[in-house]
């Protein structure tokens, strides 16, 4: 079906991008960009890019994720994750979803899996929109699944509350998530804008107790 004709009534699939400047102990590190727009198919993709430079350490990566919307349900089809790190290897991820045989293929660094599906699963790029669209429909939080690397990470986030984040646009009202995995060795802090769409403007990734980076949004475009 041509683009034009695609409609969905999920307030959160609609094309975006949004700047972040990337902190590490204070300091600007890198920059990254986080997009979905829509493709000629009538598709849609999500994107998510950073570039970080810190001492001897060099990072890029690179995610992509395709996916089509199914009586107002967001399914991936491809998912695919590059990351080229300094004195490491590219690492790339990629996941293929064929919901009509209700099969997932993949592949990770010479490990290949083909699995069973299971309804409602998402990839990490869509799981921040499932998110939103949860924000945004004013309803209770849900646990999500998403395939990773050949396996299910159950994801269960929690409403902190909320918090005025002082951006490079002004005071931004925004509603404040975490996510803990790993036995609470790794925590994740999101800051969703309520009066922006509830767009993605902050993200803060806690390892073992001691910040690993802070991404902090300097524009956006709706």
């Amino acid at each position: 079906m041509p683009a034009e004709h695609e409609s969905t009534s999920l307030r959160a699939v609609k094309p975006y991008s949004i700047q972040y400047k990337v902190m590490h102990d204070g300091d600007k590190v890198g920059t990254a960009t986080r997009k979905l727009e829509q493709l000629s198919n009538g598709q849609w993709q999500s994107s998510m890019e950073s570039d970080i430079s810190y001492y001897l350490l060099s990072d890029e990566r690179r995610e992509t994720s395709r996916f089509e919307i199914v009586d107002e349900i967001i399914r991936p089809l491809h998912y695919q994750s590059l990351a080229d790190t300094s004195f490491r290897s590219d690492r790339i991820l990629i996941q293929k979803f064929d919901w009509d045989a209700m099969r997932e293929q993949g592949s990770y660094e010479g490990k290949k899996w083909n699995m069973q599906l299971q309804e409602g699963l998402l990839d990490p790029l869509t799981e921040v929109l499932a998110v939103r669209e949860t924000l945004l429909a004013q309803k209770p939080l849900q646990a999500i699944d998403i395939s990773y690397r050949g396996g299910i990470r159950h994801h269960e986030f929690k409403v902190v509350g909320e918090e005025t984040l002082k951006l490079k646009s002004g005071d931004i009202r925004t509603a404040k998530l975490q996510l803990i995995e790993k036995n609470g060795t790794r925590i994740t802090n999101f800051w969703f804008a309520i009066d922006h769409e509830m767009l993605l403007v902050q993200i803060q990734r806690i390892k073992d107790g001691e910040e690993e980076a802070k991404l902090v949004a300097t524009s956006w475009e709706l």
